[in-house]
């Protein structure tokens, strides 16, 4: 399962629970981190980005 949104120009989002092997991939950084919920604690040294990935 996937979805895109006006709001992620560009994007498009997959649930890891759907990869046939989700723990063979691993998370290099948070995007959209401006927009998390307060109670969210993500207790991890990954970047975090306020909006979008960065280009590269």
């Amino acid at each position: 399962m996937a979805f895109q949104a006006d709001r992620y120009s560009g994007e498009i989002h997959l649930y890891a629970a759907t990869l046939s092997d989700p723990a063979a991939f691993e998370p290099a950084f948070h995007v959209h981190y401006a927009e998390h919920l307060p109670w969210l604690k993500l207790d991890d040294s990954l970047p975090h980005h306020p909006g979008p990935a960065p280009d590269g």
